[in-house]
């Protein structure tokens, strides 16, 4: 079972891994530079156009000012320098124990940068003319560092500092000297490249750059026109040209990967929520193949408009042949493959949306032409779908409402795809749904026609037990349509031998009575499998074909074994047993009880409210201590219920009749049976 399984998950892998690779793997082309196209080549999907792109980020970052900041410790820290440089001039000035020569190499000593020209020039100048210029200079380098200096612009504003002192008269050129090279000497950037911002900056730029799109369909190289370097190089770098290389190479790893998650999801879905599903291999084939199917529908349509796709197929194929949860699961799965494919997110969204419709199908479907109906709604959910996400991205009306009138074809042709499919499905799955039931319940269909003309009796029993195990579903809970449609198909293996069988003795004479008991038993419990050999004869529902099997368990035909036992036989009370199985679910148990209290029904004298009732009692107390409802899954709550659904059909069977008075007076109509 876990090789089959696995068997399973290995197909669905490779069935959707081949199907999105080869429409993802773009065709290859053998070109070169200056060679003619021998023809279009298009995209197939919407295509960056990675060059072009790349050159309008390039212009952007080109255009990124760098982003600087200013310092303001370090202008404090020049003006702090040259005060200090006067400072100490003043001081060494004012020691009239040193020599000039002394006081200039006092000052040199701290001072080396400064020529020993304007150490002379400040030691002979007098303290209100070295204030004056000091003033002067922390004016110049405020205007100069003010807005920011950088180590680029150092050597200009040394120039600068030249040309403003050679315009100022109140300084003689000593003075003028002494002033530049303290500035020039002092000065020094703060302004800096704030490394941070500007990478951010320029990070901000790249991202604003819209990326150059070639759109799906759109021709990246037209018939006729000469292979450029730069074409060429397009080409490559989507993969149309040359080798399977990098791109191939990730485009065929990630999928690998995005179908196993896809995988491990669904499985634990199951595991989780249907584990009943997830234990039979034929139903999980069944899933496969459905959503294999719609992917590749999906896919070959796609080239002609996405919006017509008929994503919302599969799930009301789905939904109809299992149940809704599996139907939205399987949509999630088919529309994220889609549009992995595709790359369009309208269309992921339409797609989620108009399947999740679909997959309540189920519940609204009651004849085929119920189908299209259904697939017209869904073309109206598309329609409106579309047209509010045209409106939403766009401001021309035009495209929206072409797309909106396709994507309510999309509707039609999935409701087609389900009415063409689902026949087939049905047979090859052997899956019974409530259509499959309306249609052999018809009155038409063949076998039941056969029972019409040969065994009308046992047609006549078997409408009755439908009417009965109809109204007992219907009270608990179970499956009321197929209850009813496999009671008309119980006993269709009477048709073998019709006469040995009480309902179709139209005359007095007995078959059993000129037999012994055993082989009269043996005629009765062949019934059973000439029944199930019928059904499979005529490809009945294996559902139906099981209620065939079941529908006496193993009881004991009692009038013959006991008829037996009086004559006088040997015999073992097995041998006059049904050979089963016991019913295996509600329904099929219910048809037992019903085939039963139909038969005992009618062999009673004069029935009365309280005879009906004490005998549909005593027969659903019978089988439940011949422990015939063992497997059924029946509560004793629900043989209540069941006992009162049969006695509400079976009295009304029986009801007074309105009298109606002959012409002589007399009245005719009694209280009887019609």
């Amino acid at each position: 079972m876990k090789f089959k399984k696995f068997s399973l998950a290995l197909l669905f892998f490779l069935i959707n891994f081949i199907l999105l690779f080869t429409f993802l793997s773009p065709e290859k082309y053998e070109l070169k530079v200056g060679q003619r196209a021998k023809e279009d080549i298009k995209a197939t999907k919407d295509i960056e156009n990675k060059i072009e792109t790349e050159k309008l980020i390039k212009k952007a970052i080109e255009q990124v000012q760098p982003v600087y900041r200013i310092n303001p410790t370090v202008q404090a820290e020049i003006k702090s320098d040259i005060e200090k440089f006067f400072n100490d001039v003043y001081s060494i000035n004012a020691n009239e124990e040193l020599s000039f020569d002394e006081k200039v190499k006092n000052i040199k000593k701290d001072y080396n940068s400064i020529s020993d020209k304007s150490i002379n020039i400040a030691l002979k100048m007098d303290k209100t003319a070295a204030e004056k210029l000091k003033n002067y200079i922390f004016e110049t380098i405020n205007q100069i560092m003010s807005a920011g200096l950088t180590k680029e612009e150092i050597d200009y504003q040394k120039q600068n500092v030249s040309e403003f002192f050679e315009e100022i008269k109140k300084f003689n050129q000593n003075e003028k000297l002494l002033g530049i090279e303290i500035i020039n000497n002092y000065i020094r950037p703060n302004k800096f490249l704030d490394l941070e911002k500007t990478q951010q900056k320029t990070e901000n730029a790249k991202a604003s750059v819209k990326k150059v799109i070639i759109p799906k369909g759109e021709n990246i190289i037209s018939k006729g026109e000469i292979i450029t370097k730069e074409k060429l190089e397009l080409l490559q770098s989507i993969g149309f040209v040359g080798k399977k290389g990098k791109e191939d190479f990730f485009v065929l790893i990630g999928l690998i990967l995005f179908i196993l998650i896809l995988e491990v999801v669904g499985v634990l879905y199951l595991y989780i929520f249907n584990k009943e599903i997830l234990n039979n291999e034929k139903r999980l084939l069944l899933i496969i193949l459905i959503i294999s199917t719609t992917i590749l529908i999906c896919l070959s349509l796609s080239s002609i408009s996405m919006y017509i796709i008929p994503v919302a197929g599969a799930s009301m194929l789905i939904s109809i042949l299992l149940n809704t949860n599996i139907a939205i699961i399987s949509n999630i799965v088919i529309s994220i493959m889609i549009y992995l494919a595709i790359g369009d997110v309208n269309l992921l969204l339409l797609s989620l949306i108009s399947g999740t419709f679909g997959s309540f199908a189920n519940l609204e479907i009651s004849q085929r032409r119920n189908i299209i109906f259904t697939g017209f709604k869904i073309g109206v959910v598309n329609f409106i779908v579309v047209l509010s996400l045209g409106f939403i991205t766009t401001t021309n009306l035009k495209e929206p409402l072409i797309n909106s009138v396709l994507s309510l074809l999309s509707g039609m042709f999935s409701s087609i795809f389900v009415v063409g499919s689902l026949p087939l499905w049905e047979h090859y799955f052997d899956i019974l749904t409530s259509l499959k039931l309306l249609e052999l319940s018809s009155a038409n269909n063949d076998i039941l026609k056969k029972m019409l003309i040969e065994t009308p009796g046992t047609y006549h029993h078997s409408i009755i037990v439908g009417n009965l195990a109809e109204r007992a579903c219907d009270k608990i809970g179970a499956n009321s349509l197929f209850a009813r449609v496999a009671s008309y198909y119980h006993d269709i293996g009477k048709l073998s031998r019709p006469y040995f069988f009480k309902e179709n003795q139209i005359t007095t004479d007995n078959p059993h009575d000129k037999i012994i008991p055993t082989l009269s038993v043996k005629i009765i419990k062949e019934h059973v499998t000439y029944g199930v050999e019928l059904a499979k004869k005529y490809k009945l529902p294996s559902e139906i074909t099981n209620i065939i099997r079941e529908h006496h368990g193993t009881t004991l035909v009692a009038f013959f074994y006991h008829k037996a036992k009086e004559e006088g036989f040997d015999v073992k009370e097995e041998d006059f047993r049904y050979e089963g199985p016991k019913p295996q679910s509600r329904e099929s148990a219910i048809i037992m009880l019903a085939d039963s209290v139909e038969a005992a029904i009618r062999s009673i004298k004069e029935p009365t409210k309280e005879k009906i009732e004490e005998m549909i009692k005593k027969i659903i107390n019978g089988k439940l201590n011949d422990e015939q409802l063992d497997k059924s899954n029946l509560t004793l709550t629900d043989l209540d219920t069941i006992k009162e659904a049969f006695i509400e059909v079976i009295m009304g069977m029986f009801h007074e009749r309105i009298e109606y008075p002959e012409e002589g007076g007399n009245k005719i109509g009694t209280n009887s049976r019609q």
